[in-house]
């Protein structure tokens, strides 16, 4: 092997530990509102779940505005300089105008907060609530570029040990404010505060002789220049995730919310699931375009990804969810009061994996360098996910799990755009015969318990038969998992 190939291998190499690490630190954070789910179903009021679900919805959507495309603009600034005098003013003007704006967008929210802290709650609280809700934003806001210098200085192991020991101490903090203290929703919002906080001073040594308080001006526009154009795209994709919280606090109440938050928790396994996919996927799929064979691989590793998640799909439907809410040795991760709200868990999974059908086609949009298409594509499945909540509830009077259908018509609508737009300039040649049989097959699995009166062992058969299926009618092989697998190998080892 030549000196030049095996410095690209140690770079291959070095890029796929990192991917690991980083997707770890990101999964586990995504996945600390699943862990937390019995514990505050099982001991926070219905409403005061309700609350919980309306106040974090709203942190999400606010953490889009207090970032407004800044972490974009300072990976492409910071990572390709070279100079660490020139890194130290990129760093400083960023960061001065970041600290600048979140302080000021905090303070506009504790102005406005009497006015608008009824939406969310209505227990007397709910003024202290949101000011806990504004300090976890302000604390979020001043921490997310100092976390972020460590990835871009390349040291996966520090960023991740911040991410872990936030998750952690939020995690060990519910457990002793809202289990042993029995603080409630209060207790679940300062867990967080100290968690965030703890987050902001671990990071801070990312501030250490790179920050001064100064602002180059025309360094600034030219950063904003590139950042805030990918804003929208965030904020369409945010909006489409979470505004369906607020919609049925409009329609229905803080309990209807509740039961459905519940749901789209279990749900968001899916999310996972893609959101792992997605940290292996960017670096895999640009690292072997210019191969020949590259648009082939890319179809072949569309359909295994959508038949693994559908094994996924299948195991938390058929196995987790029936059961969730019965009692094991007397018992249950979440009380029976929550029931109504699990039939979104199959609609929510399967709204994330026609998200992961997106994951898979924005190949075409990274290669041929046309990202800014990607706010027309979320734009498009925030308005259908808007309109159709509208038709549901205000014109049709739907129940309210139509509002998990509608997160389902905004993946569908998105990723059908993205797909017929990629064919005019990156066309790959995916195989729409088997995934169509392939959806067909999962669908048939999904309802085979409901057609047979079997008990628990009909709920099985489907789980155990699928991968059996799916090579019997020739939509995947065994050589080409073996295929797939080694080229990904291959590209990471």
């Amino acid at each position: 092997m030549s000196e030049k190939q095996e410095s690209t291998k140690k770079h291959v190499k070095k890029l796929a530990g990192q991917t690991l690490i980083y997707g770890l630190g990101n999964i586990l954070n995504r996945a600390i509102t699943f862990l937390l789910l019995p514990l505050y179903t099982n001991i926070l009021s219905q409403e005061n779940f309700g609350s919980y679900t309306l106040i974090y919805t709203f942190l999400g959507l606010m953490n889009v505005l207090y970032l407004y495309g800044t972490d974009a603009a300072f990976m492409r600034f910071f990572i390709p300089e070279s100079d660490d005098a020139k890194r130290k003013t990129i760093f400083s003007t960023l960061y001065s105008g970041v600290l600048f704006s979140t302080l000021g967008i905090s303070a506009l929210l504790l102005l406005i907060t009497p006015s608008i802290a009824g939406f969310f709650d209505d227990s007397g609280n709910q003024n202290t609530y949101l000011y806990l809700a504004t300090l976890i934003l302000t604390l979020d806001g001043l921490s997310f570029i100092p976390v972020l210098t460590f990835r871009a200085l390349q040291k996966p192991m520090r960023y991740s040990a911040i991410i872990f020991a936030e998750v952690l101490i939020n995690l060990g903090l519910n457990i002793l404010f809202v289990a042993v203290l029995n603080y409630g929703l209060e207790g679940a919002l300062w867990a967080n505060v100290i968690s965030s906080l703890t987050k902001l001073i671990l990071s801070s040594f990312a501030l250490w002789g790179r920050f001064e308080f100064k602002i180059k001006s025309t360094l600034w526009r030219e950063m904003m220049s590139f950042g805030l154009p990918t804003m929208p795209a965030v904020f369409f994709a945010m909006v489409t995730g979470l505004a369906d919280r607020f919609i049925l606090k409009g329609f229905f109440n803080k309990e209807t919310v509740a039961l459905y938050g519940a749901g789209y928790k279990i749900g968001i396994v899916m999310a996972l699931v893609v959101t792992a996919f997605r940290f292996a996927w960017q670096p895999f799929f640009l690292s072997i375009s210019k191969q020949d064979n590259a648009k082939q691989t890319y179809a072949k590793v569309l359909t295994l990804f959508v038949s693994v998640a559908g094994f996924v799909f299948l195991i938390v439907s058929h196995i987790i969810a029936p059961f969730i809410t019965q009692p094991i040795f007397g018992k249950t991760l979440i009380p029976p009061s929550y029931e109504p709200g699990m039939i979104v868990i199959p609609i929510v999974m399967l709204g994330f994996l026609i998200q992961g059908i997106y994951v898979n086609l924005v190949v075409g949009m990274y290669i041929q360098k046309k990202t800014h298409l990607s706010a027309l594509f979320t734009g498009a499945g925030m308005l259908v996910n808007l309109t159709a909540n509208y038709l549901f509830f205000a014109v049709f009077h739907a129940p309210f799990y139509m509002a998990a259908w509608s997160f389902v018509m905004a993946q569908g609508a998105q990723t059908l755009f993205l797909y017929i737009k990629s064919k005019q300039f990156y066309p790959v040649p995916y195989e729409i015969g088997k995934l169509t049989l392939l959806a067909v097959s999962l669908a048939g699995l999904y309802l085979f318990p409901g057609l047979v009166s079997w008990g628990q062992i009909g709920f099985w058969i489907p789980v155990i038969a699928y991968f059996p299926i799916l090579v019997l009618i020739g939509i995947i092989t065994l050589s080409q998992v073996k295929e797939i697998v080694y080229k990904m190998k291959r590209k990471t080892a």
